[in-house]
Formats: C-alpha cells, structure tokens, sequence
C-alpha cells in the first residue's frame, strides 16, 4: 500500500472522530478535515492534524501531501425542510461533498476511497431478509434525500473505482456512544442517548415503538474495525458491505436497561398504532465485520451513565 496520510472527512462529527481516533491509535497518518471542529473534539483529537474548511476549498487547496486512502463521512443529515433549502439542493450538496472527494482521492494517488453509506437507504418492507435482518442481499427502494443521496453514493463509489483505486461503500446502521452532539448537519440524537437523556431529565422514558428490534453499534467497538478494514483494504468481492451483525434489543427492552440503571425512573408507552420501523442489519458477506467482539448494551449503558456523573 502507497505511502502517505489517511485522510476522513466529516471528521469533526460523532462516528468520524471516534475513527480518526482509531486509525491513529492503530499507528495510521491521520488528517481530519471538517468545516469546523467543536472544542472538545479538538481536544479529543489532540496530536491529530485537523484542518478546517469546506471540503472542495480544503481539497483544492494544495495543503494535503500524499495520501493513501480516504474515509468519506462528510455528509448533511439533517433533512431539507430543517435546514431551509429545497430536496433538489439537498441532493445536490450531498452529492457534491462526494464526488469532489473521489475525484480529489483519484488525482493525489490514493489507493483506496470507503465512503460511509447508511442503513437509511432500506425502506422497512425491503426485502429480501436473512434470518430476520437486512443484508446486502437486500434491494434498498428508500427515497428521502439523504437516503437516495446515500443509495447515489454507493452507485458511484463502486463506478469510481479502476485498477489502482478500490473504491469501497459501508453502510452502517444504529449506532451509540460517548461524546455524541447535535450539529447544524446532525440534528437528531440516537434513541439511546434521547432515552437517556430524558431519563436524566424528567424521570421519564416515553417508548413510542416498543416492539421495534434494532441493532446498536458500540461506536468504539465499529470504529476499531473500520480500522481494520482499511489494513488490508478489500480490492475484490462486493463494493457495498455492512457493518457486521451487532446486538440486536427491542426499544421497550432498551427502555428497561436504562431505568434498572437509574434510580426512580418510569417508562411509558405510546398508544397504538406504532410506526413501522425497519428490521435490524445483518452481515451477508464475508468481511472484517463478521469477526467484531461488539460490546453488550449492558456495558456499554454502564459507561455512558457514568461518564454522564459529575466527578
């Protein structure tokens, strides 16, 4: 593999910086580039380049020397109607943040490009399933923006790709962990830390789909594999792949987990019908995410909340 920096954009956000902090760890050549790093991230990512700026002047800027890959996270999540501008806009900033990013990756040498898609492509009556979850067998048909932004994306990431460049997609699913933080591009906290968070606050964790199964990510835990992956970078076999199989716990169970750990807590339960929501992600193919050790809920609640204790 060529010599030179891993460069993750998107790297001031909540999945991002626990990357860079893992490929550093591991002993990679890490560049962070966001359009701005909030101050405890800069603290996080102390010892690691970061450089802020929009991506296509920070790209063209001649500031980044070799490279050897690219981790593309940059993307606006928040929807069109949050942020004030139209779908078509939307689409076309996702798309733009992508598509100068791959052609700045292919142009400064770099032999590997992973763009970070989401299980948000998956409308919730996909199909096919295997053994309960959706797969990469599954045909994504989800068309809300930033999910079509994301199913464009796979499409020309792996149409990117020629002799020399690999070009690889990751759609990772529910994912929970420390330091997570609203942005103008993320404005919506997981259901761990709003159930959380609420159960801090009020005393209450109100369940509005308890029977919905979804899988849950330890960040730290995914962010160490995508470390791995890009060791030994796949240049054959599928160029989409998903993030492993991890745990599995219905939002009613999750609910429970949180209110055994803080005192005095009361769940309620929203009043049928309950909105459909999609099955949990599975891993069909064979990758570094099928070996994950992915920690419990249970251990991972426990950390959260006692991060969250004043010392």
């Amino acid at each position: 593999m060529n010599a030179g920096a891993v460069i993750v954009t998107g790297a001031g956000g909540f999945v991002c910086s626990e990357v860079v902090l893992a490929l550093h760890k591991a002993g990679c050549d890490v560049l962070a580039v966001d359009l701005m790093f909030d101050a405890s991230t800069k603290t996080r990512l102390a010892g690691i380049l970061q450089i802020e700026g929009q991506l296509a002047d920070v790209l063209a800027s001649g500031a980044i020397g070799p490279v050897r890959g690219v981790i593309h996270g940059a993307a606006i999540t928040a929807s069109p109607e949050r942020l004030g501008i139209s779908k078509a806009t939307h689409i076309r900033r996702n798309m733009d943040l992508l598509t100068t990013t791959l052609d700045f990756a292919h142009g400064a040498g770099a032999s590997w490009f992973l763009f970070i898609s989401s299980m948000g492509v998956f409308g919730s009556n996909d199909s096919p399933l295997q053994k309960g979850c959706f797969t990469e067998a599954t045909q994504p048909t989800a068309t809300c923006t930033y999910c079509a932004a994301k199913h464009a994306g796979e499409l020309l990431t792996t149409s990117a790709g020629q002799d020399g460049f690999a070009t690889l997609s990751l759609r990772l699913g529910n994912i929970f962990g420390r330091h997570e933080a609203l942005r103008e591009t993320r404005q919506n906290l997981c259901l761990v830390s709003r159930m959380l968070a609420e159960a801090q606050s009020s005393g209450l964790i109100t369940v509005q789909t308890p029977e919905a199964v979804r899988e849950w990510s330890w960040l730290p835990d995914l962010a160490l594999t995508i470390a791995c992956l890009i060791q030994d970078f796949p240049i054959t076999g599928p160029r989409v792949l998903h993030a492993g199989t991890p745990p599995t716990i219905t939002d009613f169970d999750l609910a429970r987990a949180i209110a055994a750990r803080i005192h005095g807590v009361t769940i309620r339960v929203a009043s049928p019908p309950f909105e459909p929501t999609r099955p949990p992600m599975g891993c069909g193919a064979a990758s570094v995410f099928a070996g994950t050790n992915w920690t419990t809920m249970e251990a991972a609640l426990d950390e959260m909340i006692q991060m969250a204790v004043p010392s």
